[in-house]
């Protein structure tokens, strides 16, 4: 089956939320010949997460005319996908992305027609693509964010906003009290520029030590946002609230049943985690941080407690996911200092001590360590109907109901303990038998019911 789309009508009116219309998949060859592919499309997924750099690409082409020779592919192409579809406003807006093809995993004939072939292209980011071809190094002195922006713009030639030569037309970043107040000094070593990236990236945080991540959503723009400026609603509404629920009440076709459709969970599975010993060894309760400074042969250690030195901070939900009163060898999780233990080298000598990047890992590792351990206690795997606006570090809200038959419960039919706020850190946009549905992994750090 193609990936045309469908549920539009003459005038681009949407059906239901995952109407598309597929415009066009352009594939360009080594000598810059473009032929039009989307009719032999069978399946496209694109995949965005706020732990990657990149959008990835997978098209699936079912192939009855030699394309693959005649063309011909050899490994040096550029996939361009345009897609129209309409806002939850009325209006049309169009998504326009260019990928770098990188590999061709999967080929093979079809069982029943053996001149049919099908293989696969996977592809990525203009910039996560040319950062495999270069290596950088050299002195840097700067705010680490504005090393980030740096290395994007002047090595790996992403845009400038034609209207303000002073802003990236393709980035974001947080700002005001959740802006990067890091400060750093000293060489990058030689390694591509996303990893330059990354490694900057590992010491960036805002006033409130908290982490930064950098990633790419489906609108093409690279991302740079705290953790905290995530998770504050002021910042970061919650784009919307989906709903567990297997039946629908409203008359097809209509608007009603556009929305109801637009919020229904069409499937889930859970990992709900809750695994403390986990979480424990990664850091989220307690730690033992231990520094040796080669300049001035000194040697330190310092803990981290769950209760003392993390408590207040801004959580997903307000409530805690320990408790003081399970206990091991008499003493709860947050005394076990010894369950994860860091090993820091330092050179106070090495530039200002205020800008060394070791000193910066010295004071923010505890703290970042239990943001990424916390984050990990619940998740979901969702599928939903197709959202070009559901990225990857969206907060959303989830409506589970309650394990119970509900002609026998009078009271709230909301389960408490599961539903609330979550991050979308993974979002799968996937089209297939001219359908599109997103797969979304969404994470959160607290718990929306007090431990009681």
């Amino acid at each position: 089956m193609a990936i045309l789309g469908k549920n539009l009508d003459a005038s681009d009116k949407a059906f239901v939320p995952s109407a598309y219309k597929l415009q066009s998949i352009t594939l360009t060859n080594y000598k810059g010949v473009e032929r039009e592919i989307k009719n032999i499309g069978v399946k496209l997924t694109i995949q965005e997460s706020i732990y990657t750099n990149s959008l990835y690409m997978r098209l699936t082409v079912k192939d009855s005319t030699n394309f693959l020779e005649q063309f011909p592919v050899i490994g040096q192409e550029k996939v361009r996908i345009i897609i129209n579809y309409r806002k939850r406003n009325g209006k049309l807006k169009e998504l326009d992305l260019e990928f770098y093809v990188t590999e061709y995993p999967a080929f093979a004939t079809d069982p029943s027609q053996e001149y049919i072939q099908i293989y696969t292209l996977v592809g990525i980011s203009e910039q996560s693509y040319i950062s495999k071809q270069k290596k950088i190094s050299r002195k840097i002195s700067n705010n680490p964010s504005v090393l980030i922006k740096k290395i994007l713009f002047e090595e790996l030639g992403l845009s400038r906003d034609q209207n303000n030569k002073k802003k990236y037309k393709k980035f974001r970043e947080s700002e005001g009290q959740y802006s990067s107040n890091s400060s750093i000094q000293g060489i990058i070593n030689t390694q591509s520029p996303m990893s330059a990236i990354e490694w900057l990236r590992k010491i960036t945080k805002d006033n409130g030590k908290s982490p930064f991540f950098f990633f790419q959503t489906l609108d093409g723009k690279y991302r740079l946002y705290s953790y905290a400026s995530m998770i504050d609603d002021s910042v970061n509404a919650v784009y919307d609230t989906y709903y567990d629920f297997r039946t629908y009440t409203n008359q097809p076709y209509t608007e009603g049943d556009y929305r109801q459709r637009a919020t229904r969970i069409l499937s889930v599975e859970s990992n709900l985690k809750l695994n403390k010993t986990e979480q424990s060894i990664n850091g989220a309760f307690a730690s033992r941080n231990f520094t040796l400074d080669y300049a001035t042969k000194t040697f330190k250690s310092e803990r981290y407690n769950y209760f003392k030195d993390f408590a207040g901070r801004e959580t997903l939900e307000q409530y805690p996911i320990l408790s003081k009163d399970f206990l091991v060898l008499n003493g709860s999780l947050d005394t076990f200092n010894d369950s994860h233990q860091e090993y820091i080298s330092t050179n106070s000598k090495a530039y200002s001590l205020n800008n060394n990047y070791n000193y910066e890992v010295e004071k923010s590792r505890p703290i970042f360590n239990a943001h990424h351990a916390l984050f990990d206690t619940m998740s979901h795997d969702i599928k939903l109907h197709g959202d070009f606006k559901l990225n990857a570090g969206r907060k959303i809200s989830l409506f589970f109901p309650k394990a119970i038959d509900p002609t026998l419960n009078k009271g709230e039919l909301k389960n408490e303990f599961l539903s609330g706020k979550y991050i979308v850190t993974s979002a799968i946009h996937e089209f297939e038998d001219d359908e599109y549905f997103v797969n979304v992994r969404v994470k959160r750090d607290s718990f929306s019911k007090e431990i009681k």
